[in-house]
């Protein structure tokens, strides 16, 4: 015998039934461990996400108060950051004004006018971009205005802005004259929000949000399959055996008709005498053959015998004394009680 034969004599080959229980061992632990982890990454995600989306949806507020020298509202909100690109896109800034009108002028040619400026200066001289943002042809600078005003009246004013630095404008202005109202008693009062995390944050809510379920799918996986491990690995090697084996002897069915359930007792006529084995012998002619005699009929009975059904499909003629007949009863096609046949 060759080293290498000896070797492989003295060394134990592991069975089959052992690889299979530490791989069960193993694909437990790290099905535990999986699992926690995934529950860990679905409200880690879920949790950053809300985080996400409050930083979305959370404004950075501003006010401003009426000038009496420039008789108007001019604010510096400083700047507006954000992934949009020049232009009016779905990415721009939403701008909110609100503006309480305390004491408006009483004329019915005034209006209220809201100017959106992005310049990086807001102390300068912005009349030239006030005239350009009411033409309307630059996203940079946005207007808007509201007309029939009333005393003590709230006006919103929407803008979407694409990043940069921006100045604020907001004045009566009298369309007979053509110049800004400079009533003496004029007085407004301005509240401003500015949604700059809007997009950024929104987007990266979605992602994290959508991490989040795949990791709840990913929990669910991992939970069925440890769930599966658990209620299989409990059993021992012999148990399963003998499971298996029970399982194939019950798919496999009866072998013969059973007997059955309990002992027939004896019919009237007592139990059948014990047949000998015959005796062969040589026919002599001067013998002559037994003569059998006929076995006298049972009186008939009103009572009828009940099949009484057994497991199988299989079933017992109960005769009307209580006895049972040595004859197993299958039904046939018709539904009539008739002799099993093996």
């Amino acid at each position: 015998m060759t080293e290498e034969g000896e070797v492989a004599s003295g060394e134990e080959i592991p069975t089959d039934t052992d690889q299979e229980e530490v791989q069960e061992t193993i694909t437990l632990d790290q099905r535990k461990a999986e699992l926690k982890k995934s529950r860990w990454n679905v409200f880690l995600w879920l949790g950053v996400a809300v985080l996400m989306f409050t930083f979305a949806l959370f404004p950075m507020p501003f006010s401003a108060d009426y000038d009496d020298f420039t008789h108007s509202v001019e604010k510096d909100i400083g700047f507006v950051w954000g992934p949009s690109l020049p232009g009016d896109d779905l990415f721009d800034a939403p701008l909110h004004l609100e503006v309480l009108t305390s004491t408006p002028p009483t004329h019915s040619e005034i209006r209220l006018d809201a100017y959106v400026i992005k310049q990086d200066n807001c102390q300068q001289n912005l009349g030239a971009f006030t005239e350009e943002a009411k033409l309307g042809t630059n996203h940079a600078y946005q207007y808007k205005s509201i007309d029939s005003l009333i005393e003590d009246e709230k006006y919103t004013f929407k803008f979407s802005v694409d990043p940069g630095q921006y100045c604020v404008i907001i004045q009566y202005f009298n369309e007979t004259t053509g110049e800004v109202d400079k009533t003496s008693n004029n007085d407004m009062s301005v509240k401003g929000k500015v949604w700059p995390n809007q997009v950024i944050a929104g987007v990266f809510g979605l992602i994290c949000l959508s991490l989040s379920a795949f990791a709840f799918i990913g929990a669910q996986k991992h939970g069925a399959h440890l769930k599966r491990i658990l209620e299989n690995g409990d059993e021992s090697t012999e148990d399963k055996v003998l499971a298996s084996v029970t399982d194939a002897r019950v798919t496999a069915g009866p072998s013969g008709p059973p007997g059955p359930t309990g002992p027939p007792s004896a019919g009237p006529s007592g139990p059948p005498p014990a047949v000998e084995d015959p005796v062969l012998e040589t026919p002599n002619e001067s013998t002559p053959p037994p003569v059998l005699e006929a076995a006298e009929e049972p009186p008939a009975t009103l009572i009828e015998a009940v099949y009484e059904p057994a497991e199988g499909g299989y079933f017992y003629k109960k005769l009307p004394d209580g006895s049972y007949e040595q004859i197993v009863y299958v039904q046939n096609s018709e539904g009539a009680y008739v002799p099993y046949e093996g």
